[in-house]
């Protein structure tokens, strides 16, 4: 009987054992998260913030339904369930689970290793614990180097508490590398004359910094930990991945013309200064701080974030959306039909699979995130939010807030905690679709999704009218 249960567990999706790990998780931080020791108030929370946070945290995207924020809502203890989980969320209890599995357990089986490689997203099952290793100790070095970046500002801003000062930085760190988007400030994010005393205090020297380091950060976590070790490894550029190239190049182009679409659109008609841009640009990559009230974005505006968001980081990092790659795939491959030529860059050709995957990825996106917003529209048919003075209309602000949450980006005009609870539930959703991705999802219905079928015979090809 045990025997046969070992077997199961064996045989059991990898992909079903990611999506599990996620919703534990999420379960046992929201019943932390509404216990009196976790509440400032010492009394017991309420359960659908508590599992709201706790979702936002793990999929690291940083929307908050708590009207003041964690850090005037939540004790240093909730505090610190927040920041575990979007540890966990920004490399996966899977990859955190492993890393402490090896070190007590040196080797593992054979299949086990495969197991693991589907989990982790490594193309290499072989050396799977060594990969795992790297990405435990990258993240490390980069939250204890941004702990340290931060410590002048936060020091300044708590000159009398050297404890506050050195948790406040380690929290920040930790939320900007795994792109979560949470800070301890209050419920205006890194906005100057918001009304939040701590923000407004600082010097301008510090301000500025301390926006500085958190885009390297979130640049960093975004950008894929197969490119960091790539690029760390002191290879040549042109011994580089072709994997590690298009991330680089996608998003170093998508970040330049957010910079200056959002200069062109924003600075003139509402007041963005040009560094808020950057930062706007940046923090779109699925990271959700914000320097500039989203309220005030122009249409162009707040349309642009959503497909930035829409796209979000690159594979294998601790961002979302439907990553960088496959936006790069689609576009070479509609570039490449216009010329009449193959799908080739970077010195290599990409295969048919490749490119329906991407479309796949890009359609299950879209048909996700127009379901959300359909299910949103319902929810909110009856509530009225004229009464929180926004300039953004009801239905701009939830399709807004749809494309926030799916893309794991946190940023929003600010209905978060004034939506029904149906809507909630709807946001956490997607922010769980958003973070694993719709492949995964479909990975448990269909194994055999990435096979390719061995046929022994042909059918006829047949073209006919397209478009």
């Amino acid at each position: 009987m045990e025997h046969k249960q070992r077997k199961k567990l064996h045989q059991l999706n990898p992909y079903v054992l990611v999506i599990l790990s996620f919703i534990v998780v999420i379960l046992v931080g929201s019943v932390l998260l509404i216990m009196p020791f976790s509440q400032k108030s010492g009394q017991w929370g309420n359960y659908v913030d508590a599992l709201f946070s706790a979702v936002s945290a793990t999929c690291v995207t940083g929307l908050c339904t708590y009207v003041e924020g964690i850090g005037n809502q939540l004790t240093i203890f909730g505090q610190l369930i927040m920041m575990i989980m979007i540890q966990i969320g920004g490399l996966g209890f899977v990859t955190v689970l492993t890393f402490f599995i090896t070190l007590i357990k040196t080797k593992l089986q054979f299949r086990n290793r495969y197991l693991l490689s589907q989990m982790v997203g490594s193309t290499n099952f072989a050396d799977v614990v060594r990969f795992v290793r790297k990405l435990i100790l990258i993240s490390a070095i980069a939250e204890f180097v941004g702990t340290l970046l931060g410590l002048p500002v936060f020091f300044t801003m708590y000159p009398n508490n050297p404890g506050l000062a050195i948790w406040n930085s380690a929290f920040m760190s930790v939320s900007a590398f795994n792109n979560a988007g949470f800070d301890l400030f209050g419920s205006t994010s890194l906005l100057l004359n918001a009304g939040n005393a701590l923000i407004d205090s600082l010097p301008s020297w510090a301000y500025y910094y301390l926006c500085s380091y958190t885009m390297v950060l979130i640049v960093t976590g975004g950008i894929s930990f197969l490119v960091i070790i790539d690029v760390f490894s002191f290879k040549k550029i042109k011994q580089w991945r072709a994997f590690t190239k298009i991330a680089l190049s996608t998003t170093g182009v998508l970040l330049a013309a957010g910079w200056v679409i959002f200069i062109l659109t924003e600075t003139i008609s509402s007041g963005m200064t040009v560094f808020e841009a950057l930062f706007q640009s940046v923090t779109l990559r699925t990271a959700g701080f914000a320097t500039y009230d989203q309220d005030n974005l122009t249409l162009v505006g707040k349309v642009f974030s959503c497909f930035l968001m829409f796209i979000g980081g690159s594979p294998l990092s601790t961002a979302g959306g439907i990553k960088t790659t496959t936006a790069f795939m689609i576009g070479l491959a509609m570039f490449s039909y216009v010329r009449g030529k193959q799908v080739i860059a970077f010195k290599r050709k990409y295969s048919t699979n490749m490119i329906v995957k991407a479309m796949s990825l890009v359609f299950l996106g879209i048909f996700i995130i127009v379901t959300g917003i359909v299910c949103l529209a319902g929810f909110e048919y009856k509530n009225d939010l004229s009464s929180l003075g926004l300039g953004t209309s009801k239905e701009m602000s939830m399709i807004y807030e749809v494309f926030s949450a799916f893309g794991t980006v946190g940023v929003s005009v600010g209905i978060t905690p004034h939506i029904t609870v149906g809507s909630k539930i709807v946001l956490c959703l997607l922010m769980l679709f958003g973070r694993l991705g719709p492949m995964t999802f479909l990975q448990v219905f269909q194994a055999n999704m990435d096979k390719k079928e061995t046929l022994h015979y042909e059918y006829v090809e047949e073209d006919f009218l397209i478009g």
